[in-house]
């Protein structure tokens, strides 16, 4: 089902809609138990949601809003480091490529923390626990208002979104390190899921902003998954100390082409300021609802 909003529909039933198609997806994936994908795909879809709280959130009831976002943070915490775990041996085998033998102490580790973290995350039975917090928020949906009508029950939303993620870019290019590249990242992810929601309604050029913001959350994301791989072999892989430093090299020259590519890519998608971009927005989201 597409992560969009339908031309025929308010904004009240398309965000409805929407995120009622979306923990439907959640639940299913969980249903798979504690496999890595799902639990990858359920962030994700978590993820969503959330951003459309976020899209709405000036909008509708405040106390329903802050409820239902604290739940889904509290579930996404839940599933974080076995997530962390998956894609820190990803981005491992990403980087290393064929030439993974030369890091097999860490490999093994890797995969050692990978299966750990999952047990846990079945252990503790998150799965059931995420199912609750989902079949709740979903009920919560019948009752959900937005005061507003048309773009401005939605502005509010896209604007914040676009200036915080702004302001983050103007912060990597001063300060550059990972942290604040990581900040910025999930500005661009929350930026990246409203373009999809209304990509119906661009034009060819905010059609092409949408597939460059995927492009850029994908560097940013990579980037961040190899921060984390530095960090845990700086925390667990004292011993292999020839392993360590080699891996540590590989990963500092990639993260140098990952935020170069990234701030190239900043600076077209944030040229312009917040205002400026929802004045755009809002004219071609009124075009397309008028034809």
């Amino acid at each position: 089902m597409p992560f969009r909003f339908k031309k025929s529909e308010s904004p009240v039933k398309a965000v409805r809609r929407v995120s009622l198609e979306r923990i439907g997806v959640a639940r299913e994936r969980l249903r798979d138990g504690g496999h890595s994908a799902a639990i990858h795909d359920v962030r994700r879809e978590i993820k969503k949601l959330r951003a459309i709280f976020r899209l709405a959130r000036g909008e509708s009831k405040r106390g329903k809003y802050r409820r239902s976002v604290k739940a889904l943070r509290e579930i996404a915490g839940n599933l974080a480091a076995t997530r962390d775990a998956r894609m820190m041996l990803n981005a491992f085998e990403k980087l290393t490529g064929g030439d993974a033998r030369r890091f097999a102490e860490i490999e093994k580790m890797l995969r050692k923390h990978c299966h750990r973290e999952t047990r846990r995350f079945r252990k503790n039975d998150f799965v059931a626990v995420a199912d609750r917090v989902l079949r709740k928020i979903e009920r919560r949906l019948d009752g959900l208002k937005i005061k507003a009508s048309g773009w401005a029950a939605i502005e509010p939303g896209f604007k914040d979104s676009y200036a915080r993620g702004w302001k983050a870019f103007a912060l990597v290019r001063r300060k550059p390190p990972s942290e604040n590249f990581h900040e910025w990242r999930k500005h661009v992810k929350n930026l990246w899921f409203y373009f999809q929601l209304l990509r119906p309604a661009w034009p060819a050029e905010l059609r092409a902003m949408t597939d460059e913001l995927k492009l850029l959350g994908r560097h940013l994301g990579d980037e961040h998954d190899l921060a984390l791989l530095q960090q845990f072999a700086a925390r667990h892989c004292a011993k292999q100390i020839n392993e360590a430093a080699a891996l540590d090299s590989l990963i500092q020259s990639r993260q140098m082409e990952l935020r170069a590519a990234a701030l190239k890519l900043g600076s077209r998608l944030y040229a312009e300021p917040p205002a400026a971009l929802c004045r755009k927005l809002r004219d071609c989201w009124n075009l397309w609802r008028d034809k």
